[in-house]
């Protein structure tokens, strides 16, 4: 079977929302990403919620760069500007799609993709050339192209969706950005159309079907009733959703005071209580730790991915 070798896509890459239409052969785009595949890690992730760690980990995979560029991305160490970057060609890639499946992940977990989508489908077209069925899983910031979701829903079984902001104003304030939650609800109503809810088997593993995430952040404990209700209301209360405690302003760029502190209970527990008020059937809630960064990925230390 062939593969290409050159994306056109990147040539003018409308592959976000950005649209930037930067040739990536010849200069990053917004996402900070030339056409070079930039990979940081590729590890088994043991910390993903649990149909999709499931018993022997996620075969994850944490591309560098990022379209959306939040100022207190978790993953800020890769995400913006990180220092080494290591460059994979498609061969390296398909070797490293390889030892993946050898490790016996559950899954391969794609972390920030949608900038390097061509890459990916080509690395999917591969295992499955080889009659290799794993799960493929497309782990985004819901900040996405309908045009890129369309083609990635093609070649995904699961999506990881990220739900950031239903208020414009705190999407403004954060991002710069007053469209996101209109980008991001049309994109997960395609999603719930084309690939449906989560799926598991017998033994509680995802198979296919869409999680929605939520980090609920100090400060902005409104927007997190607004998602959670527009949850509620445009899909009802049995879809799967994440609701995250692990904000840390550790990363965090100067010039957004009202997120410089660290989340607390009362304002997690706000959020974790509507949930079970609006009785979603179909959850995941992470332990709250104050102070406690135990929860922030540290990619100089690839064993500290505990999350759940």
């Amino acid at each position: 079977m062939n593969f290409r070798e050159y994306f056109i896509e990147y040539e003018n890459c409308l592959l976000c929302p950005r649209k930037c239409g930067v040739n990536r052969y010849r200069k990053a785009g917004f996402c900070g990403e030339t056409a070079k595949l930039s990979v940081d890690s590729i590890l088994l992730h043991k910390g993903e919620e649990p149909p999709i760690s499931f018993k022997n980990g996620s075969g994850t995979i944490f591309f560098t760069g990022c379209s959306l560029r939040c100022p207190f991305c978790q993953n800020m160490q890769i995400s913006q500007n990180p220092i080494d970057k290591k460059f994979y060609n498609l061969k390296d890639f398909f070797y490293s799609l390889d030892k993946i499946v050898e490790s016996g992940a559950e899954n391969v977990n794609f972390v920030t993709p949608d900038h390097f989508l061509p890459h990916i489908i080509e690395g999917v077209k591969y295992l499955r050339s080889k009659g290799i069925d794993i799960p493929t899983v497309y782990n985004c910031s819901g900040y996405q192209s309908l045009e890129s979701l369309e083609t990635a829903s093609e070649y995904m079984d699961i999506f990881l969706f990220d739900y950031k902001f239903a208020d414009a104003s705190a999407s403004k304030y954060l991002l710069n950005l007053e469209n996101y939650n209109v980008v991001a609800l049309r994109g997960l109503e395609f999603l719930f159309k084309k690939k449906g809810n989560l799926r598991l088997d017998a033994n509680g593993k995802a198979l296919s079907g869409v999680i929605v995430r939520h980090l609920v952040m100090p400060d902005f404990i409104k927007n997190s009733e607004e998602v959670l209700n527009n949850l509620y209301f445009s899909f009802g209360n049995k879809i799967f959703i994440s609701i995250m405690s692990q904000y840390s302003p550790k990363y965090l760029k100067i010039g957004y005071d009202k997120i410089n502190r660290k989340l607390r209970r009362d304002e997690y527990e706000q959020i974790v209580n509507l949930a079970r008020e609006l009785n979603f059937k179909n959850g995941f809630i992470q332990d709250y730790i104050y102070g406690n960064d135990q929860y922030l990925p540290d990619f100089n230390e690839k064993n500290n991915f505990e999350v759940w």
